[in-house]
């Protein structure tokens, strides 16, 4: 009687775990199907790649970096950008600064004062070899020489005029110039000459030498002590403000001064103005015309050749000269990123003859030297796509897309080291030795493919969602990473292969690996055995012996768990923190400059504007006075310039005018402003006002279209410090009650800005990126528990490197941001190959669990985790001279891909197989209906369906 067999039907558990076994096959057969095309034809897939190359490079044409740093650092929502685009759209001109300090025992000695008047000299006759020259006197900021203005009243006016209204003149503000008539008073202010604007101590001396040579030591206290009035220009000055390292005797008199800062003050045209021209590569150059420019190179040059002949003669003296210019930050910081590029070519260097090592043998037929050159030029070909394809889609390139050639190395090598293994796994079994090149090839590309599909498009994945950054630069930089990402995974699979097959084929043939016209005859192949290398009998020796006992496993996760919660510790007390000046080199000019002010002059903080437009300034003009008292009283700021409260004081003093209590009338407070603007006391604030007409001496202003209140800052020490300033100064604009446009608005802004968000978006582009991980393995794996603990290797390598970051004195900026955006690439290929590796492990028939699991996991170690180590060298080697780089762009990026290969190598070579050993999922491979496991090769099974005329050789079971 014959028993009816029943049909098998599936477990749930069985049709769950059918989704990941359907997807490596199919991932698998795809990649066998591929390199059995590119094995056939390998000359016309090498054309092909080349020619889709070339066409992509012709975006080039219309390449564009980006070097507005508005347009770089800052996120392009943020009030700062708006109210910078409005204000250079406003007010179309502006001032910068180029300051200098001298240093001696004794400024106010008649040998110290000379030498600082020779200096000042020479930069006043100082001219650029531009066509037409420029001097100091054709881009300084200029303003009205009124010294003088009182002898030339007294001239044409009867001398007791200004003896008159004694009560008057006690009172704040009083000006008697004002009660000129108009005719005469405006007649004399309307012919007064323009003189640069420079804040100088010389002033005093007229910078005349001789008058200096004339003084005595008395004579130069008694006449610092007693002027307040620039001589050559007339203006109100306080000279005492421009000394640091001050002596007082016991009448308050500055008596001695160690150092003491020079200002000038050079005019800006923002129409002129051109970052596409006049920024630097490193996205850090100031608003500068090209006039300004040039001029600051030659100041720049004089200041130099007088601070080396201070330093020549320092055994006669003690003087010293610091300096900086608007230009400087910029010139410094660009020099400095780009100026170990030879660091990095070195490396680059270094790590190609390690892949040439570690590719060939020991003679020279298999001394795969164009076959390196070959994986290499496959990084810099999908560089150079990248950039094409990016700047064809109006994607600027930036200053940071300088790390991208290093990722793309780190994760490019890695996958060439990843097919040589599969290669040399596919060789070591003898069946497949007498197979035809193409099929053999065919197989390595099966297992080497899905390998490195895995990690490269979860890294394209990270970047594509990386890019919804709100920082400009950190934008661009991850479209250009997705897309070199994937170019480089492209050209890996199809351009290498087919040079590799062809190598393959100069090795059959005897051909030299260098000059493959020249044959060897006498060369005799070994055969290969894995089991001799070095790397598989250390495999054997680390893992058996040492990681799986279970010692061994005891140590490797308490040591992890080590990690985890000092990394833990760290990163809960990494701070968010840029300054910089860390940009600058030790040994530069500008960083001992700023040493000095910060050392001499500690009080000064950051200069800042409030900006007022459409509003109703005379109604309106008690919420002004308040606001300039809010400011004046807060904790936040220091020397605030209070045109309003100057404005009530003159008011009243001249004109009996209340302006504080009462609202004036529209035409009173257009003839009382625009009499303050021409007065001594309130000509200095004309610069704060925009008119919708001319400000004429003798008529009331015209409508006021914008006006400002500018103030500086409290000294700073940290983040969380100028953030709440930032934040206070913008609130209490904002609760001013103005109905138009008001901000306040400075130059530190771009920088406090961005540190205010860069913490927010480190954490939200490592989250996102993690999501992207886990979801991406989830697709191309579909193996939950594997997806799991690569997960958790990239989460606790981050945590890590994060918290150890702390440690090293790294902080959140946009380095470390761009640097932790990386590392998410790297930490990810460390496990998902090894863990790739053993899902894909056959199982032993008849094993228990625990010897099965072991078994794959030292299988997954033999084949590929020799091919991680060494991907992880390589991006090593490439990175190891930038620890000696003086640029904190490249320390840090050495000190963060360290620490990620370091951590990442630790999770992924040691606890990621410790956990597999220990409590991994079963093969794809695995057999569920009876509940017995097989040994079936991966390549019998790809063969079996995509190869007919192999069907023979599958061993059935």
């Amino acid at each position: 009687m014959e028993i009816e067999k029943k049909p098998y039907r599936r477990s749930p558990q069985e049709a769950l775990y059918r989704i990941p076994q359907v997807i490596s096959k199919l991932v698998e057969r795809f990649f066998y199907n591929l390199g059995l095309q590119i094995a056939k034809k390998p000359k016309r897939w090498m054309i092909c790649c080349s020619v889709l190359v070339i066409l992509c490079l012709a975006g080039l044409l219309r390449f564009r970096q980006e070097k507005n740093p508005l347009k770089l650092w800052v996120p392009p929502d943020s009030d700062f950008v708006r109210d910078t685009e409005w204000l250079t759209s406003t007010f179309k001109e502006g001032q910068r600064i180029e300051r200098m300090i001298f240093a001696a025992d004794d400024i106010l000695e008649p040998q110290a004062l000379l030498k600082l008047n020779e200096i000042t000299l020479r930069v006043f006759n100082a001219q650029t070899q531009t066509i037409p020259k420029t001097s100091w006197t054709d881009i300084c900021f200029k303003v009205p020489i009124i010294s003088g203005i009182t002898e030339r009243r007294k001239r044409q006016m009867d001398d007791s005029f200004f003896d008159k209204e004694p009560v008057m003149s006690n009172k704040i503000g009083y000006d008697a110039g004002i009660h000129l008539p108009t005719q005469l008073y405006c007649g004399v202010l309307n012919s007064l000459p323009k003189g640069c604007l420079l804040l100088s101590i010389m002033d005093i001396w007229e910078f005349n030498s001789t008058l200096i040579k004339s003084q005595t030591k008395e004579d130069i206290i008694n006449k610092f002590n007693s002027v307040n009035i620039s001589p050559t220009l007339g203006h109100p000055i306080n000279f005492s403000e421009l000394l640091g390292g001050i002596t007082k005797d016991q009448n308050g008199r500055i008596v001695s001064a160690k150092v003491v800062k020079t200002q000038w003050m050079v005019y800006i045209n923002f129409t002129k103005v051109n970052m596409d021209e006049m920024g630097n590569d490193a996205g850090t150059a100031d608003w500068s015309t090209k006039e300004v420019f040039d001029w600051e190179h030659v100041y720049l040059q004089e200041l130099e050749k007088a601070s080396k002949e201070l330093q020549a003669q320092k055994r006669n003296n003690t003087y010293a000269l610091y300096y900086e210019a608007g230009r400087s930050f910029g010139d410094i910081s660009q020099d400095s990123i780009f100026h170990d590029v030879e660091k990095l070519i070195a490396g680059i260097m270094i790590m190609s003859i390690y892949v040439q090592v570690i590719l060939s043998k020991f003679n020279w037929v298999e001394w795969r030297f164009w076959l390196t050159s070959v994986a290499l030029f496959c990084i810099g070909g999908a560089f150079a796509v990248a950039i094409g394809l990016c700047s064809l889609f109006g994607v600027p390139y930036g200053p940071v897309h300088t790390s991208l050639p290093f990722m793309l190395m780190g994760l490019g090598v890695d996958d060439t080291f990843v097919m040589m293994a599969a290669w040399e796994e596919v060789i070591s079994h003898e069946k497949n030795r007498d197979k035809p090149l193409p099929e053999r090839v065919a197989l390595a590309l099966s297992h080497a493919g899905a390998a490195i599909s895995v990690t490269s498009l979860t890294d394209v994945v990270a970047f594509v969602i990386g890019a919804s950054t709100i920082l400009p630069s950190l934008h661009s930089f991850c479209i250009y990473a997705a897309v070199g990402v994937f170019v480089t995974f492209i050209l890996q699979v199809t351009f290498f292969v087919a040079f590799f097959t062809l190598d393959c084929q100069r090795v059959e043939n005897k051909r030299n690996g260098v000059l493959p016209c020249v044959t060897h005859e006498n060369y005799v192949p070994k055969v290969a055995d894995v089991k001799q290398n070095i790397s598989w009998r250390l495999a054997d020796k680390l893992y058996t012996k040492v990681v799986f006992t279970i010692p061994g496993k005891l140590v490797i996760l308490a040591i992890t768990i080590t990690f985890a919660t000092f990394g833990g510790i760290g990163s809960s007390r990494l701070e968010q923190w840029f300054d910089p000046v860390w940009f600058l080199p030790k040994e530069s000019y500008l960083n001992h400059f700023l040493t000095v002010k910060e050392q001499e002059f500690p009080k000064v903080g950051h200069e800042a504007t409030v900006f007022m437009s459409n509003i109703d300034f005379v109604q309106d003009f008690p919420k002004i006075l308040n606001l300039s008292r809010t400011l004046e009283n807060a904790s936040f700021t220091e020397n605030v310039k209070n045109w309003p409260v100057d404005f009530v004081h003159f008011s009243n003093a001249n004109f009996n005018i209340d302006a504080e209590n009462r609202t004036l009338l529209e035409d009173d407070f257009q003839n009382c402003l625009s009499k303050f603007l021409f007065s001594r006391i309130g000509g200095k604030y004309q610069r704060n006002f925009r008119f919708s007409g001319n400000l004429t001496c003798g008529v009331k202003a015209p409508l006021i279209e914008m006006a400002s209140i500018d103030f500086s800052f409290s000294k700073f020490s940290s983040p969380y410090e100028w953030i709440p300033g930032m934040d206070d100064a913008k609130r209490t604009v904002a609760e001013a009650g103005f109905k138009g446009f008001a901000t306040v608005w400075s130059e530190m802004f771009a920088t406090w800005v961005t540190d205010k968000v860069i913490s927010q978006e480190v954490v939200r582009n490592l989250i996102l990126a993690l999501i992207c991980v886990m979801g991406m393995t989830a697709f191309l794996i579909a193996e939950p528990q594997t997806c799991l603990w690569i997960l958790l290797c990239v989460l606790l390598t981050l945590l890590d490197v994060c918290g150890f970051m702390y440690y090293w004195g790294l902080t959140i900026d946009i380095v470390s941001c761009i640097g932790l955006e990386l590392a998410v690439g790297l930490s990810v290929d460390y496990a998902a190959h090894v863990a790739h590796a053993f899902l894909n492990a056959g199982e032993i028939a008849g094993a228990s669990r625990r010897v099965d699991r072991s078994s794959r996991a030292l299988k997954a170690m033999r084949h590929i985790g020799a091919a991680v180590l060494f991907g992880a060298g390589s991006t090593l080697l490439a990175l190891s001279l930038l620890s000696f780089s003086r640029a904190y762009v490249f320390r840090a990026f050495f000190k963060i891909f360290l620490l990620v290969i370091v951590f990442g190598l630790w999770h992924g070579l040691l606890f990621l197989p410790v956990v597999l050993s220990t409590i991994g999922p079963r093969s794809l491979h695995a057999d569920f209906r009876n509940n017995t496991t097989r040994s079936v090769e991966m390549t019998q099974e790809v063969e079996a369906a995509a190869v007919p005329l192999n069907k023979d050789d599958v061993v059935h079971q």
